[in-house]
């Protein structure tokens, strides 16, 4: 099922709204800013059908967020450059690629 344009406004508001409910619910401003943006960039690649750059973003976001966690320790932060460096070597789609056209085969 494709989705329109204002369908994907209308998650992602929804996405928003309920992560400012949560915030407001438990006063986490910071970080929980980073992991609603990280949740949000996961969904729109996800709504977009760019997968690999929405988990990427997301993953970035997220990762900030739990780094303010560790106090920003520098260990974690070689711990996520790794994880992101072993990530994209092997799921980051080829860049010279163009993915393939959302074909309706349903009548068929």
């Amino acid at each position: 099922m494709e989705l329109r344009n204002e369908q994907h406004q209308a998650i992602l508001g929804g996405v928003w709204l309920i992560g400012m409910g949560v915030m407001f619910a438990t006063r986490s401003w910071w970080p929980g800013i980073m992991f609603l943006i990280g949740i949000t960039a996961i969904v729109e690649g996800w709504l977009n059908r760019q997968t690999w750059y929405g988990v990427q973003g997301g993953f970035w976001a997220i990762f900030i967020g739990l780094w303010a966690l560790t106090r920003f320790s520098v260990a974690f932060l070689f711990v996520g450059l790794g994880v992101s460096a072993i990530a994209g070597a092997f799921i980051k789609p080829n860049p010279f690629t163009k993915p393939k056209p959302l074909v309706d085969d349903s009548l068929e």
